[in-house]
């Protein structure tokens, strides 16, 4: 068995380890925190005021979400570059930069029919006093509330992606095995040691 040599890793790369983890890993809460934390609350909102609620925390996530999806996709897609082919990092830093922009085709395909009923709801109860509670001749279905619901649940699909996305970007970095072969030791023998 030949000794083994840690293998000093870039700062660059460290740091861009390090920025990637962190902006998939906020997102992944983020994203979920929209679906446990934040929809909770605003569904004890009348309606009027819960569609105004969700509205602004719709226009700051429509922000912050795409750019730290980019952000740390493009991030694992160049750690990956990095990586042989056929090594687990390789896979697991591609699954990451494939499933954290996943989030935009996922909010295309499944989210956006919610997204605009909302919208218009909210631009609908603009003018009602945030304290009236009555959506008269409106379908139970397609009440703020209801639709405010079903909106956290669709999110919770984002949450998963994000979520595993995160952890498969965490995973290729500590998986990463940071000592190399040393081949250049051994010991000389007989007068072939002068040599050396």
């Amino acid at each position: 068995m030949r000794p083994f040599v840690h293998e000093e890793v870039p700062v660059a790369i460290r740091l861009t380890r390090a920025v990637g983890i962190t902006a998939s890993a906020f997102l992944a809460g983020q994203t979920a925190a929209s679906s446990y934390i934040l929809v909770p609350a605003v569904l004890e909102a009348p309606a009027p005021l819960a569609v105004k609620q969700w509205r602004k925390a719709f226009n700051i996530g429509k922000v912050v979400g795409p750019v730290l999806s980019v952000l740390s996709g493009g991030i694992f897609a160049y750690l990956a570059s990095r990586e042989p082919r056929t090594s687990s990092a390789f896979k697991f830093y591609t699954a990451a930069a494939v499933l954290l922009p996943s989030i935009f085709p996922y909010t295309a395909l499944v989210m956006t029919p919610v997204n605009r009923k909302l919208l218009s709801k909210a631009n609908s109860l603009s003018n009602v006093s945030i304290t009236d509670d009555s959506e008269s001749g409106v379908a139970k279905e397609e009440t703020a509330h209801a639709l405010i619901d079903k909106w956290a649940t669709l999110n919770l699909g984002r949450a998963l992606m994000t979520t595993v996305g995160a952890f498969c970007g965490v995973w290729a970095t500590l998986n990463w095995i940071d000592v190399v072969e040393w081949e250049g030791i051994g010991l000389g023998t007989g007068a072939s040691r002068m040599g050396d």
